[in-house]
């Protein structure tokens, strides 16, 4: 070993340690957090002196938490945390922290430095019986004399979790997964949204993608659920229903439409298709966020030679789960019957040509700043399940515009059904 690599070594064991620290902590947080919710929960149905403090109870809270020096708990944090709590009143608290810290978790008081957390509470020998077995919401007791941990549950929450809605698959350990892999900002997030399957969405797309806070602000605020469930196989959606997965199929994964606001580009501007492609690349990062977490780029121009004439296709991607090349033919324009006969031509090379031994037939995208939906389905009639026309939308919608949208081409899209049937 030589000094370099001495110091490379030690800088990579110091980064990864702070960040494993760091996720660490969030997670504690996220706990501590649903741990204040359910006292407040709690203490709301149950408080012997409730009544006195009405409306009063959060602000004069918050106040004497910050006299005694917990900071960060003000009216509007303490509301959060009871939000959260209501959102997953199932959360297996027993099992969230002590399995982090070992047979060794701090037998400490409740009120200690965690006395708002799940504590395992010393009986001393002086204390008399129905005192040591006093049941106080949220605190385990352990028993001087024996190593299991009597759990004792928020009755208020654990009510609530019975009666609560939720999907097949959604049981102690979903919810432990999202509270040790989310951060308290995401749930927080998360909490806001009534809908329970559209939650569920969301819960999925956060832990399969990875996105920061901002990320699924953007993509919620873009009405991403609803863009997803307009596909030709939007019931695929629903599916979540049944097994608790995203079911990755071209249809599911393809969006309509792509909002790419973060272009900068104008809709009243004069560009071209290369103007688009160039901005694509330059903003890669964000493009592939909006495409999925699972694209990954491959080319740009990619050369497509038959009978020595030269074609290019605009942009070339693969995406994991579908095993699949992606191809993606811009067009400044609305959709016309000839892009379909194109983007058919380059799939077709690409088969034969590009996709190797252990891959799936490729997909084709053509982005559109506009299609009408009846010419679409005469244009791809038996290449439903290989090319997809998608609008895209250079600025982001309101979420009136967006929703109208949406309902116009829903619309459509069962007119064609039914009449298809």
């Amino acid at each position: 070993m030589n000094f370099e690599t001495l110091l490379f070594d030690l800088g990579a064991i110091t980064d990864s340690l702070q960040e494993a620290a760091g996720r660490s902590v969030a997670r504690l947080l996220s706990v501590r957090n649903w741990l204040i919710g359910a006292y407040l929960v709690e203490y709301e149905q149950t408080g012997e002196d409730r009544a006195a403090y009405g409306d009063r109870l959060f602000p004069r809270l918050a106040a004497e938490l910050d006299v005694r020096g917990y900071k960060g708990l003000g009216v509007s944090s303490l509301k959060n945390c009871r939000q959260v709590t209501l959102t997953w009143p199932g959360l297996e608290i027993r099992h969230a922290l002590p399995a982090r810290f070992g047979s060794d978790f701090p037998k400490r008081q409740a009120s200690g430095v965690f006395g708002l957390g799940l504590l395992r509470r010393p009986v001393s020998a002086s204390s008399r019986p129905e005192e040591s077995k006093r049941q106080t919401p949220g605190v385990s007791i352990l028993d001087s004399g024996s190593s299991a941990t009597e759990a004792v549950l928020f009755p208020s929450v654990a009510q609530r979790a019975k009666k609560a809605k939720k999907l097949e698959w959604q049981d102690s350990e979903w919810v432990e997964r999202l509270f040790s892999t989310l951060s308290f900002s995401h749930l927080l997030e998360l909490s806001r949204i009534d809908d329970l399957l559209k939650r569920s969405f969301y819960e999925l797309h956060c832990l399969k993608e990875g996105w920061a806070v901002r990320e699924f602000q953007r993509q919620r605020n873009s009405l991403l659920y609803e863009r997803v469930g307009l596909s030709k196989d939007r019931d695929a959606v629903l599916a979540l229903v049944r097994n608790g997965g995203l079911v990755t199929t071209p249809s599911t994964e393809v969006r309509d439409p792509y909002v790419l606001e973060f272009l900068g580009l104008k809709p009243s501007a004069g560009f071209g298709e290369a103007d688009l492609e160039q901005a694509l690349l330059d903003h890669l990062q964000e493009f592939l966020l909006e495409l999925g977490r699972d694209f990954c780029f491959v080319d740009r121009q990619f050369r497509v030679t038959v009978g020595n004439v030269h074609h290019h296709l605009d942009l070339l991607f693969f995406h994991r789960g579908l095993r699949s090349l992606v191809a993606i033919d811009l067009k400044v324009g609305d959709f016309e019957p000839a892009h379909a006969g194109q983007m058919s031509f380059y799939l077709n090379y690409l088969a034969e040509h590009a996709t190797r031994s252990d891959e799936n037939p490729p997909v084709g995208i053509l982005l559109c700043a506009g299609k009408d939906s009846e010419v679409v389905r005469y244009a791809t009639a038996g290449l439903a399940d290989s090319l997809f026309v998608s609008r895209y939308m250079l600025e982001l919608p309101t979420e009136e515009e967006l929703v109208k949208w949406l309902q116009a081409e829903r619309a459509l899209l069962e007119q064609n059904l039914d009449e298809r049937g």
